[in-house]
């Protein structure tokens, strides 16, 4: 199973390779992996308290049985 984590969204994306598209403001579940790819362009960070009181979060998504 791979590790997710809360990541805060910094501005509007889509991943090229997965179609997923992202929405500024948001806290969302990623994998670990793609967190730290998605940091390192800019386009997420880790959530503060602040982000947690102003965001909704999406719970990771449950994977195929």
């Amino acid at each position: 199973m791979a590790k997710t984590k809360d990541a805060f969204i910094v501005r509007d994306f889509k991943d090229a390779g997965t179609e997923q598209e992202f929405t500024a403001g948001k806290i969302e579940q990623i994998d670990a992996g793609s967190f730290a790819n998605y940091e390192v362009a800019g386009l997420v960070r880790a959530p503060t308290a602040d982000d947690r009181k102003g965001s909704s979060t999406t719970p990771a998504p449950t994977p195929a049985a």
